[in-house]
């Protein structure tokens, strides 16, 4: 609420975007849209640009190849590090390889994976010089986990905070 709706929820997967979707959108006083209500990727950008104050729950194919420049677009919120699922069939054969010739999995594929996507979900913020915005990232890791450091140093330089207040505050001086 504090972003005047302009968000985008990212999620990485459906179900916890539609928990998301389903426990926000009755006390937001912002519309509302959800990836996979039966519009299209355009129609639901389309909504969401036309608006001005839309909030768009969404998955993977929203973190990247999306352009909303501008105001309409001032908060992008990640609610995991987008790490692979273990079970994924091709990222198990990878794991395979890279451990056969000695290499480490984590680092390699699912760390290296997960910071392009997130690289790629913060971009959806920052289309031109004069955006500005917030991009919050949910996942505790990203402070707790020794990992978190290299992640947060991948994305693009911008003041780190860990308060809600200091998100207020942005935008209040708005």
């Amino acid at each position: 609420a504090v972003a005047g709706g302009r968000a985008f929820v990212l999620c990485t997967s459906t179900r916890r975007m539609n928990q998301l979707f389903e426990a926000l959108s009755p006390v937001l006083n912002y519309p509302c849209t959800c990836q996979g209500q039966g519009l299209s990727r355009q129609e639901l950008l389309d909504l969401f640009k036309a608006s001005g104050e839309a909030v768009l729950f969404a998955t993977k194919s929203f973190w990247e190849g999306v352009d909303v420049p501008g105001a309409a677009l001032s908060l992008v919120i990640l609610d995991k590090i987008p790490f692979v699922p273990y079970k994924d069939p091709v990222f198990v054969r990878q794991e395979r390889l890279v451990r056969e010739r000695g290499g480490d999995p984590f680092e390699e594929l699912q760390l290296a994976n997960a910071i392009l996507t997130l690289r790629q979900g913060a971009g959806r913020l920052i289309r031109s010089e004069t955006d500005r915005g917030v991009i919050a990232i949910l996942d505790s890791r990203i402070n707790t986990a020794k990992y978190g450091a290299r992640i947060v140093n991948s994305l693009p330089d911008a003041r780190r905070v860990l308060r809600f207040e200091d998100v207020q505050h942005f935008f209040a001086d708005q």
